[in-house]
């Protein structure tokens, strides 16, 4: 397979374009929302406008290429004779609504474009929902792109699912900070034990936790913002689950080290 995807897994992974760079550095933002970027396999997604309409060639975005009114991947489009593999794989992977006739992958009935995501009984370039025509497959503003699987979309927070059809409110913030929000509905709104217009203001605790001056003083064995989070085995600290070292362990690391001085 000739369409390569950047992986957390790749130490030496590098981005492919300042497009793509750009979208990273949305993750790291002042308000740490975390846009929907990757595919179920931790892949970053591949926007279908960024790649090139009727080339194949060294320009190719991560190996595709809009050919002959389709999406392709270029190292098998370019082969001289029909793989029935790669139909099927298209089909599956390249395509939204689409099957294998007569040996080709295919838009199905009704379909078209590129991607078969156009429905005909619709405007130009617009999709059915349901039994309503909409002008973009993807919900909230989200961008139409190609996963490692399948067609999905690129999600705004605090949006998730294939199509940003999924209410997502961890999103809106870094790891550390999910539980500041949670879904209402089709909104989002402060945790239990946040307030304010951002839901950064602690109004109470976990664990016995004393909240003090707006942070939260945990007793021992507990840390995190909201004394949420359980110290390893060995830590009692809770600010920061510093180890205790015990006497006769700091005696002998005493001891080790005069020997080496002397």
């Amino acid at each position: 397979m000739s369409m390569e995807f950047v992986s957390d897994d790749d130490e030496n992974q590098k981005m492919r374009t300042p497009g793509a760079l750009a979208l990273l550095l949305c993750i790291v933002g002042a308000s740490g929302e975390r846009p929907k970027i990757k595919d179920t396999h931790g892949n970053l997604l591949v926007k279908i406008s960024d790649i090139p309409i009727g080339s194949c060639g060294d320009d190719s975005y991560f190996g595709l290429g809009i050919m002959d009114g389709g999406l392709e991947e270029c190292d098998r489009w370019k082969l001289e004779t029909t793989d029935p593999e790669y139909e099927e794989y298209k089909c599956k992977v390249l395509r939204v609504h689409a099957s294998v006739k007569n040996g080709k992958c295919t838009c199905d009935n009704m379909w078209k474009g590129p991607i078969c995501n156009e429905y005909n009984g619709c405007g130009t370039g617009e999709t059915l929902f349901g039994t309503s025509c909409t002008p973009h497959m993807c919900h909230h503003n989200g961008t139409i792109a190609v996963g490692k699987k399948e067609i999905e979309c690129i999600c705004p927070p605090p949006w998730d699912g294939r199509f940003c059809e999924r209410l997502a409110c961890w999103r809106k913030t870094i790891p550390t900070q999910q539980h500041r929000y949670r879904n209402n509905g089709d909104h989002c709104i402060c945790g239990n034990h946040y307030s304010g217009e951002n839901c950064d203001v602690v109004k109470s605790c976990l664990n016995e936790g004393k909240l003090e001056n707006g942070k939260c003083n945990c007793r021992d064995g507990w840390h995190g913002e909201l004394c949420d989070k359980r110290c390893p085995k060995g830590h009692v600290t809770c600010s920061t689950c510093s180890a205790l070292i015990p006497a006769a362990l700091l005696a002998f690391a005493l001891l080790i080290v005069n020997k080496f001085n002397h």
